[in-house]
């Protein structure tokens, strides 16, 4: 992968005071003149961000070109869809700002799949979340506002979006009900602390939520290849080898943005736990990791412009 397209060395772009800003605008006059500024900020991406433009571009021409693709995004992909797509990752963040200041009624969901997640609540074995950098996965927020029991933990790494991850930890966070936000188990390259406490939640019957489509750092060499959109792209083990050895429930949870406040929210059950052989412990890892990898490609038909994956993703696109 070359050096500029590796999304974890990746100087964050923006300050500390322009997220500040736009939490002011948020908070003293509302998501619809917020979403106004939008506009100014995602053109400035649009003309400066050279390796976010390409990496948009890239994908939305190998989604155009799987079946269901072209149907999906219209026409071929253009400079405005990369617009759109760069302003839809805008417009996340602005409802992620949303989330955080609670004030969850502000948004209307639609859940299918309310059942696993009784389902999970009612074992009480714990349970993975998978997910991927597709439409809002912060939106566990509003679920958790609606009727969740389960404390749920969000394992991520931080490091690189630290201005944002910092302003949005001072907002006042929980549920008008006072239940607590989901708690972030911060990913260390190198050290094997963070796989312990998903350990220790999944045994105290919580829920673990990650996002399976992006290798970190200390991932490099434990990667599966998959098909994806018709070329191979490399996904982490780490997710479905946790999944396989702490022998819970693995559901996968997307979260689209269908309008300004208003989210359609898909939960299916991947199996009752995901079974990893010692003897062939890589093969069953990349079986799962390839049956995640055809359900993302659906959930993408119905939102194209929705991943956020910003960097050469495909291995034959990479240096």
């Amino acid at each position: 992968m070359g050096e500029g397209d590796r999304w974890h060395e990746k100087e964050e772009r923006g300050s500390s005071l322009g997220i500040r800003v736009t939490v002011w605008v948020y908070r003293a006059l509302g998501r619809p003149l917020a979403r106004l500024i939008l506009i100014p900020i995602v053109s400035y991406f649009f003309v400066f961000g050279r390796t976010e433009r390409r990496a948009s571009r890239a994908y939305l021409e190998r989604l155009y070109a799987f079946p269901g693709g072209a149907e999906a995004l219209g026409h071929p992909p253009t400079w405005r869809d990369v617009y759109r797509h760069i302003y839809e990752f805008g417009a996340m963040v602005l409802d992620r700002i949303g989330f955080w200041l609670g004030g969850p009624d502000d948004f209307e969901i639609e859940v299918h799949g309310w059942d696993e997640l009784d389902r999970v609540a009612g074992e009480g074995r714990g349970a993975i979340f998978l997910g991927a950098h597709l439409g809002n996965f912060d939106s566990m927020r509003l679920l958790a506002h609606h009727r969740s029991p389960i404390a749920v933990h969000v394992l991520m790494y931080v490091e690189h979006a630290e201005r944002i991850n910092n302003v949005l930890r001072q907002l006042p966070g929980g549920s008008p009900d006072g239940r607590p936000p989901p708690r972030v188990i911060a990913i260390t390259p190198g050290s094997v602390q963070h796989a312990l406490e998903v350990r220790s939640k999944i045994q105290r019957g919580e829920v673990v939520a990650i996002l399976a489509d992006r290798v970190h750092p200390n991932e490099t060499d434990r990667v599966a290849r998959v098909d994806f959109l018709g070329a191979t792209a490399c996904l982490p083990e780490g997710p479905f080898l946790l999944a396989g050895t702490l022998r819970c429930p693995v559901l996968m949870m997307t979260s689209l943005r269908r309008g300004p406040g208003r989210y359609e929210i898909f939960v299916e059950r991947l199996g009752d736990s995901l079974p990893v052989p010692r003897a062939r412990r890589r093969e069953a890892v990349r079986e799962h990791a390839q049956d995640f990898a055809h359900r993302l490609e659906a959930r993408l038909l119905s939102a194209p412009h929705q991943w956020f994956n910003f960097f050469s993703f495909w291995e034959e696109d990479q240096d």
